[in-house]
Formats: structure tokens, C-alpha cells, sequence
């Protein structure tokens, strides 16, 4: 992607708000493009409740992003990391200020965590085999688990399962149903008013029918792994997972 993008003049942005601690051939997301964005949001890697922070050796851009986040009247000087004043000039009186400085309780919050991004790697990645192994175990006939590419070293703060095609879409939303009134909430990617499904993007329409995109996404589902659960959440998880897509297909054969 690099690479296409460096032969046709395109910048790559990197959006990194659950790739923390991801890394592809040992160099860590957010190193490759020219800026990237990670969030410290809820269920995030790291979490501050809201929020998140942007990276780039880029000086204009770390200049600008400074500016517009609430440097204005000589702030700057209060950043640690930010350019010298010869890089901000008259920035100030050129761009508007957004007021959108992350606070310093959120900051205070956040630095601890970011020595532990290690341990917090290990601790999903663990509970994500846990999850996979035994759904694919109990329910392999009626479900895949996407499968990782070589080279990538995940952080598996979420669950993706693709349920099969042989459900119908009144099934599948049973399955939503049930695990939801068994308190886990379950996001279908198609579903209408999924943020992730494409047809929900009038800011960039598609040009032509993606079926195979809309197919794909009719039956893919995303489950978070929250950190501050205890290990034996997880057994309760895959109980209400498996229980609840027995309760949606009934006496349906999928083998």
C-alpha cells in the first residue's frame, strides 16, 4: 500500500485507533505513513475514557495539528513535543483553534498504560485463542474465524466471527437478539445502521454495487474483549455465543 501510494503522489494517513501494539514484519502500525491516529477511547488498548492522540515526524503537520488543537497566543511553548517557534511562525493567525487539547487528566491516565502494551497484548491474545478455539470446536459447522496474515503480530482486543451463509437473515438476527438479551452485545457489520457498513457512507457513495462486499458483511460479526473482565467471562461468553445460535437456527441442519 505504501508503495502504490509513494508512485501515485497519494499521502498515507494511518488510522490507527485499534491497531496499538499491532505490528506487521516486526515495525509497529502508525511507522509506515505520513501521520497516524490512535485512540484512547473506551475498549480502546489504551483507554482514557475518550479521546486519543496523533504521531508524525512531520513538523509542519505536528505545527498545525498544535495549532488547531488550542495553541494559540504563544501555547506552544507549553508542548513538549511540538517543533520550535520558527516552525509555527504565524500559524496562529492563519488557522483556526479548535480547543480540542487532550486534558491533562486524560494524559495522566493514559502514560501509565503505555508501558504495559506488552502485557495487555499478551492478556487479549491469550483470551482471543481461548474464545476461537472453543466456538470453532462447538460450532465450527456454523461459523469461521478469519485468519490472520503471516508476518502480522495482532493485538485481538475484539472478536470477529462470519456466520454461515446457510442462515437466513431472520436467523441472524435472532442470534443478535438472543446474545443481546443475555447481556453481550453483538454488532452485525451489515446491518443497517452499522457505521462500518459502506452503504451507510453517503460522504463517499460507492459508484457501483459491491455485492460481494454487502454479502460478505450480511453475515460478519464483532464482539469486544474487554480487558477488566475476569478469565472466566470469556467460558460465559462462548456459552452465550453458542447458546444463542442455537436458539436462532433451532433444528436447522449445517453440517
Amino acid at each position: 500500500l505504501k508503495d502504490a501510494c509513494d508512485r501515485h503522489g497519494v499521502t498515507l494517513l494511518e488510522d490507527c485507533a485499534h491497531s496499538l501494539g499491532v505490528e506487521w514484519n516486526g515495525v509497529h502500525t502508525g511507522h509506515v505513513g505520513k501521520v497516524a491516529a490512535i485512540s484512547a477511547q473506551s475498549y480502546k488498548m489504551i483507554n482514557s475514557g475518550e479521546g486519543g492522540f496523533l504521531i508524525t515526524d512531520d513538523a509542519e503537520i505536528a505545527a498545525k495539528c498544535a495549532v488547531y488543537a488550542g495553541a494559540y497566543e504563544g501555547l506552544s511553548v507549553k508542548h513538549t513535543t511540538v517543533p520550535g517557534p520558527e516552525v509555527f511562525g504565524d500559524l496562529p493567525t492563519q488557522i483556526p483553534n479548535y480547543s480540542v487539547r487532550m486534558s491533562g487528566l486524560a494524559a495522566a491516565v493514559i502514560r501509565p498504560q503505555i508501558l504495559t502494551l506488552n502485557e495487555r497484548r499478551a492478556k487479549y491474545n491469550k483470551r482471543y485463542a481461548f474464545v476461537t478455539e472453543k466456538l470453532v470446536e462447538r460450532k465450527g459447522h456454523m461459523l469461521s474465524i478469519p485468519v490472520n496474515t503471516p508476518g502480522m503480530t495482532p493485538v485481538h482486543d475484539s472478536l470477529q466471527i462470519n456466520l454461515s451463509h446457510k442462515m437466513t437473515d431472520d436467523q441472524v438476527q435472532k442470534f443478535l437478539d438472543e446474545a443481546s438479551t443475555h447481556g453481550l452485545p453483538v454488532e452485525l457489520f451489515g446491518h443497517k445502521s452499522n457505521a462500518r457498513n459502506f452503504v451507510n457512507w453517503n460522504f463517499a457513495p460507492a459508484e457501483d454495487p459491491l455485492p460481494l462486499t454487502a454479502k460478505m458483511l450480511s453475515r460478519a460479526c464483532d464482539v469486544r474483549l474487554p480487558l477488566m473482565w475476569d478469565d472466566d467471562d470469556f467460558s460465559d461468553m462462548v456459552d452465550v455465543l453458542c447458546e444463542s445460535l442455537d436458539a436462532a437456527v433451532g433444528d436447522a441442519d449445517f453440517e
